[in-house]
């Protein structure tokens, strides 16, 4: 049984709207009505949002540590401490079960756990658990960078794909790793990796195959009311339509999905009106039905602004197919009709290239068969568009880890090498024994002897990122 049946559509209406998005409550009990005034004012309700900014930071590795077997009878036992556990990963994921962002709209900041430090006898410390962001199907994510520009990541587009976000930090060896033929008592072990950190940011854009664009009143919410069973709040008056609304069409196996894309005015796409902050849903859409209120004075007038912001916006979506239908003929008499139109047909005909003009009543019902015919086999034949990739950023990932470059300097040599680095980034300097093995991985991978060809001599200082050795 509805929550309706129980309390007043007025209560309803004010109630609702202090927590934003109406949702419907099935309850299958009988509750008296104060109880139930009660309970309403204290659900939580996400608002909805569509766009969100938030900085995580995938787990840290932890430390290996140094340790040597002691035991009753054995005071000089060999190297047994364990490796540092590996940081958590940081995951995303889409679900069918969420349809806002809200979620990362008041926790900006989020972290996997970090690993645990080795122990001796060879225990392994435990990796730290890995943190599941889901959001809504329909999500983008893009990485900014210190220069505030938006790198793709991933377009979550089907429910239950799960993409890695960032990567945990490895977990550092013990120095029961380092045992050797020639070292048989390493004093030294890693520090753990620190786990990807960084800024990123997500757009959520509906899921749909048909836009449904236009003025505030032009009965885009009737229209989508009319023809699938969403219930969207219709009133005459602007901006009834404050969220996008999505319902589902069928015809026989065919199904499609349309969005109320909450209504435009002229400068929508600098910030004016509530249709700006929805345009970004439109681009996943196969074509666009274009709604005229027929009421209005100046067709053409209103025709040529919607299509200038959503120009203004993102001129790709002046490219898409596109259906235009004349709205609530039902008022209106025939006479008038046939002026209108014949000004308004031979107005975008000729520069946009539309062959039909549709004439329709979200109110009755008339024209929109015919409307929804064509959108039909429209839609058939296109393609759900892609998510615009951004060109790949050319990262330090991309590199050969035994790739090397040095460069002389006033004070010695400043070396890039990723195998290195990471090496350095994991090793205790203040530890003769770590320094050295830095050393002699250097001397593997033919550094030290590039180096010499240029002139190392004792007391020069060698760059590795931010940490030196002198030599």
């Amino acid at each position: 049984m509805k929550l309706s049946d129980f309390c007043g559509t007025i209560l309803l209406d004010k109630t609702f709207r202090m927590f934003g998005t109406f949702r419907t409550f099935e309850i299958g009990f009988k509750i008296p009505i104060v109880p139930m005034i009660a309970i309403i004012t204290i659900i939580p309700f996400k608002m909805f949002y569509d766009e969100a900014k938030v900085k995580i930071k995938a787990g840290d590795g932890g430390n290996g540590v140094v340790s040597f077997f002691r035991t009753k009878g054995i005071t000089h036992g060999g190297p047994d401490g364990g490796d540092g556990g590996a940081g958590g990963n940081i995951y995303i994921e889409a679900t069918d079960s969420e349809n806002t962002l809200s979620d990362y709209i008041h926790q900006k900041e989020f972290e996997a756990e970090n690993g645990k430090n080795g122990e001796k006898q060879r225990c392994h410390g435990k990796n730290g658990g890995d943190l599941v962001l889901r959001v809504p199907v329909g999500t983008v994510f893009f990485r900014t960078n210190i220069n505030d520009k938006e790198i793709f990541l991933f377009d979550l587009n089907k429910n239950g794909q799960k993409e890695l976000l960032a990567k945990g930090g490895r977990g550092g060896f013990g120095n029961a790793h380092f045992t050797s033929s020639t070292r048989q008592s390493p004093k030294f072990a890693e520090l753990g990796s620190p786990g990807d950190e960084f800024e990123i940011k997500m757009e959520l854009r509906l899921i749909a195959d048909v836009g449904l664009v236009g003025y505030p009143n032009s009965g885009k919410s009737t229209l989508l009311s009319r023809v699938t069973s969403a219930r969207p709040k219709i009133a005459n008056y602007p901006f009834t339509t404050i969220v996008p609304n999505l319902g589902v069409v069928e015809r026989g196996k065919t199904r499609l999905v349309l969005a109320d894309i909450p209504g435009l005015i002229e400068g929508a796409s600098a910030g004016r009106g509530l249709g700006h902050e929805f345009l970004r849903h439109i681009r996943r859409t196969r074509l666009l039905v274009h709604l005229i209120d027929g009421t209005e004075d100046d067709w053409v007038k209103r025709y040529k602004e919607i299509r200038k912001e959503l120009g203004d916006f993102d001129k790709a979506l002046l490219d898409k197919k596109e259906l235009v239908a004349i709205n609530k003929i039902d008022v209106l008499d025939k006479e008038e009709i046939k002026e209108k139109l014949s000004a308004f047909g031979g107005e975008i005909k000729k520069k946009l290239k539309i062959k039909k003009i549709y004439l329709i009543s979200s109110l009755t019902g008339e024209g929109i068969k015919k409307l929804f015919d064509d959108v039909f086999e429209t839609a058939a034949k296109t393609p759900i568009p892609k998510i615009e990739q951004v060109e790949k950023v050319f990262t330090f990932e991309d590199v050969d880890p035994r790739a090397f470059e040095i460069k002389k300097v006033k004070s010695g040599f400043r070396v890039y090498c990723k195998k290195i680095d990471e090496i350095a980034a994991r090793a205790d300097f203040n530890n003769p024994e770590a320094v050295g093995r830095i050393k002699d991985v250097m001397k593997k991978l033919g550094i030290v002897k590039a180096m010499e060809k240029q002139g190392l001599k004792v007391g020069d200082l060698v760059w590795i990122g931010d940490k030196t050795i002198e030599w």
